[in-house]
This record gives C-alpha cells, structure tokens and sequence, in this order.
C-alpha cells in the first residue's frame, strides 16, 4: 500500500512537473512567433531600403553625370568669355581717357 502511495505521489510530480514544461514550451511558442512576425517586418524594411538605396544610387549617378556637363559647359563659357575679352581689347587698341562726370541741380 505504501509503494502504491509512493508512486501516486511520484506521478503527481510527474504530472505537474509535465503541465509546467507544457506551459514554458506554450510561452517559448509565442515568443518565437512573435520573434518571427518581427523578423518579417524587419524583412520587408530590409528590401524596401535595398530598393530605395539603388534608386538613390541612380539618382547620385544621374547629379554627377550632370555636374560633369554643366562644369563643361562653364568652362566653354569661360573660353567664350576670354575670347570675347581678348576681342574688346584688340577693337580698342587705346584706352579711352577716363570722363568725369559733372551733375548740377538746377
């Protein structure tokens, strides 16, 4: 009767040490598919800034492409500028005597 006892008691413990392993493996459950919604969002962030980084890098590519043509075209402009200048000043082989000007108020 003793050992029928024993074993009663024993599998009681058993029974319960079983429910509190049920409950810790049901609570490591949910934090795992928690876990796992927030690496799917953290995913999806991922790819949208994966996108996101190649049309910035386009868009970069694109301004320096244009830089590069407007830095062309000042310096054209620049040689446009000292032709013109070179020119003025063959045009006026002597320079023009500097004119004061003389306001009265009548």
């Amino acid at each position: 009767m003793m050992m029928m006892m024993k074993m009663e008691e024993r599998m009681r413990e058993i029974e319960l040490s079983l429910h509190n392993v049920k409950l810790l493996l049901k609570e490591k459950v949910c934090q795992l598919k928690d876990q796992l919604h927030k690496n799917g969002k953290a995913d999806s962030l991922i790819k949208d800034l994966y996108v996101e980084n190649g049309q910035l890098l386009k868009a970069l590519e694109m301004t320096g492409r244009k830089q590069k043509v407007a830095e062309k075209k000042n310096y054209l402009l620049e040689e446009k500028i000292s032709s013109l200048n070179k020119i003025v000043r063959d045009l006026s082989p002597s320079p023009l005597a500097p004119m004061s000007y003389h306001f009265t108020c009548s």
